[in-house]
């Protein structure tokens, strides 16, 4: 009877994800589902995600309840024919490997299915599949569950298959399409439960010799560990990442304080665990210092009055300024436009910023991409979209994974300066404070200008003084003279 049982398990969105807090439940006990139908939405370290039926249905079962965290390849529900009974469901619920004997498969959710016991022999498995097979690392690209499964079984690059499915996804049927088309034979699949645990292999997971050797040090799986580094590996920097989030403070005999009032505890989500495990990372490994200059802001406030004078649909604001200064200046001093794994630096010739936005339990960081190359009304109309999505937590992954360079604005709260922590793996982040009048000197003559303090924080393994203080120079100059930033 088990092949007429199906499994709702926990995903595994990316390499970085370990366990999912469940939110809201689409469906019911009882209700029929289709293959593709929304099943119960998933938060994240960073957003909140849906699983989807990866076969067709009828609910008997939810496990999982809202504010509930589960490991990935945690069981939580179950779907069967109406002919299946309740002792078959339970019998199959309670043989289920737990969350710690789930099977993870590498960057592809887990929506197991058991499916036909028959599997083609080894000779029917692809061997003209060159042509799908190459290609950059394809796990963002939106696909349903069992699209991916099958690809990573066909050897297929999903970055070379067209999606037709919901939301623009790689379904099964476009993956088959492609498969066939290339000349290749489809094959069976045999998804039943394992016998032994698989989780614990990392040997196949892509990694820098230093965070592989750091990692048996640690005792930490590599496919625990989110992937930043340079060609899709794990490193240095991510293995710590990974410790940290799985320190546990010491107990301490001390006395209990009286507590005076009410009070309440609450258990720290998903995303804080992430924020703090990268940050004390940050701080820990990379060595951080920081440059301060001052900009003055009347030519900007007056060419942005023209600008949003002029097209009233327009409202271009001093961040979005700031985002396209910034843009400019790394492309004149690319040596701040890096990224560092702990072990190589990569450059990039275009800007791709990620800018901090403020949610519901931390922070977030959007990417305006390639941003030397936009105007700015482009990256206004995009920065508005990317925040309102992700206040809304419905940010796709390669909207805020990645960026080469961060920037941080508190300056609508009245903050004049402060310092930020280095978003790893990039080499720099910019603290912006508020604009506001200030005496300054002009031709030995005391004026009045509006005046904004920048605080740049630099990894100082890979940039050095001379740059940090060159592209905040540079920075300066675009903002105080904004007509040349954009020739």
């Amino acid at each position: 009877m088990t092949n007429k049982i199906k499994p709702i398990s926990m995903p595994k969105w990316g390499m970085e994800m370990s366990e999912g807090e469940i939110n809201t439940w689409h469906v019911k006990v009882g209700d029929q589902v289709n293959i593709e139908d929304d099943l119960v939405d998933v938060e994240t370290a960073k957003i909140v995600n849906t699983v989807t039926a990866a076969d067709s249905g009828i609910v008997r079962a939810i496990l999982a309840q809202p504010g509930e965290t589960h490991n990935i390849g945690g069981l939580l529900g179950v779907l069967a024919s109406a002919d299946i009974s309740e002792d078959d469901i339970q019998a199959f619920i309670s043989s289920y490997p737990s969350n710690s004997e789930a099977v993870v498969i590498e960057e592809a959710p887990i929506m197991s299915e058991v499916a036909n016991e028959s599997v083609a022999p080894a000779e029917k498995q692809l061997s003209n599949l060159d042509l799908l097979a190459g290609g950059a690392d394809d796990s963002h690209v939106p696909a349903s569950p069992v699209a991916r499964r099958l690809a990573g079984e066909y050897g297929v690059n999903l970055n070379n298959i067209i999606g037709t499915g919901r939301h623009g996804r790689v379904s099964k049927g476009d993956l088959e399409a492609a498969v066939t088309a290339s000349g290749g034979l489809l094959i069976g699949t045999n998804n039943s439960i394992p016998s032994k645990t698989q989780s614990g292999d990392d040997s196949q997971v892509k990694a820098t010799p230093v965070a592989r050797r750091l990692a048996e040090q640690l005792g930490i799986n590599l496919l625990e560990c989110r992937v930043s580094g340079n060609r899709g590996r794990v490193c240095k920097a991510d293995v710590e990442a990974t410790a940290a989030m799985k320190n546990r403070l010491p107990t301490q005999s001390t006395v209990a304080a009286p507590v005076h009032g009410s009070s309440e505890s609450q258990t720290i989500s998903g995303m804080r665990k992430t924020i703090a495990s990268r940050l004390q990372a940050s701080k820990q490994t990379a060595p951080h210092y920081r440059v301060h200059i001052d900009a003055e802001l009347d030519n900007l406030l007056a060419t942005r009055k023209q600008i949003n004078d002029v097209n009233t649909a327009t409202k271009v604001s001093v961040n979005d300024f700031i985002i396209k200064a910034c843009a400019s200046a790394l492309v004149r001093v690319p040596a701040v436009n890096v990224q560092f794994d702990g072990e190589q630096i990569t450059y990039f010739e275009d800007a791709d910023i990620s800018v901090a936005v403020a949610i519901k339990d931390g922070l977030i960081t959007p990417i305006i991409a390639e941003a030397n190359k936009k105007g700015l009304e482009s990256i206004s109309s995009e920065m508005r979209d990317l925040s309102t999505r992700a206040k809304l937590n419905r940010l796709n992954p390669e909207e805020f994974q990645g960026g080469s360079f961060c920037i941080s604005n508190l300056g609508m709260y009245g903050i004049k300066q402060f310092d930020a922590i280095i978003n790893p793996p990039q080499g720099a982040i910019l603290a912006v404070g508020a604009g506001e009048q200030r005496a300054v000197v002009k031709n030995g003559a005391l004026s009045v200008a509006t005046v904004i303090s920048l605080t740049l924080s630099s990894d100082h393994r890979i940039i050095d003084g001379a740059v940090a203080a060159q592209f905040m120079s540079v920075l300066k100059g675009f903002l105080e003279q904004p007509a040349t930033m954009l020739v």
